[in-house]
């Protein structure tokens, strides 16, 4: 009897897995770096160049808040956060550390925003694109992974040819990722996460 005993344990704790269900298991892990790398050569382009201009968001916004948060913005979940690829013309009055001040026109007045150029962290570019869904991610640490990836392109590829020539008093075109806080809308402390930048001459 004890030796059938310790024959059914031994059975019981050998488990067999075929070599070819194991690769395919490890074939179908996500791949964060490929999928961040087509949507940024991809598909990313299409939708900036139909981002929408900030000044038209922000005249829509203050006229119809719901109407420009439902046309021009995107969010994964739900919640008051949402976030839109915006396009705008200023000029630098000043190269900080961390980020670049930018003046921008507002109508008849001008209005400062921030340009980041050291923290790029956070979703807002993945979530402001528009093309990620959240129902074909069911691992949150994938979306994660999305938002770092794109995250890395703009801090290897985008700021580092630009900080190297733009000046004090330049004039710039900026594409990038804006983040809002629906209840708290706060226009002069925004925050640009830059996607495309353009130095005019």
């Amino acid at each position: 009897m004890l030796i059938v005993a310790i024959g059914l344990v031994a059975y019981k704790s050998v488990y067999v897995k075929k070599l070819s269900d194991m690769k395919v298991a490890t074939d179908e892990k996500f791949d964060a770096v490929a999928f961040s790398k087509r949507l940024w050569e991809e598909k990313l382009p299409a939708r900036l160049s139909n981002a929408v201009e900030l000044e038209a968001f922000i005249k829509t916004a203050q006229i119809n808040p719901v109407d420009a948060f439902s046309k021009y913005t995107n969010a994964l979940g739900i919640g008051n956060y949402r976030y839109a690829l915006i396009k705008v013309e200023g000029l630098i009055t000043d190269i900080n550390e961390d980020d670049i001040m930018l003046q921008v026109k507002l109508g008849d007045s001008l209005m400062t925003t921030q340009l980041a150029t050291e923290f790029i962290y956070g979703n807002a570019i993945r979530d402001a694109s528009g093309l990620v869904d959240v129902k074909d991610f069911p691992n949150t640490m994938d979306l994660n992974n999305i938002s770092e990836e794109l995250n890395k392109m703009v801090r290897k590829t985008v700021l580092p040819p630009f900080k190297a020539v733009v000046r004090k008093g330049d004039k710039v075109i900026v594409t990038g990722a804006i983040e809002i806080h629906k209840e708290h809308i706060k226009w002069n402390e925004l925050e640009i996460i830059p996607v495309h930048l353009q130095i005019i001459q």
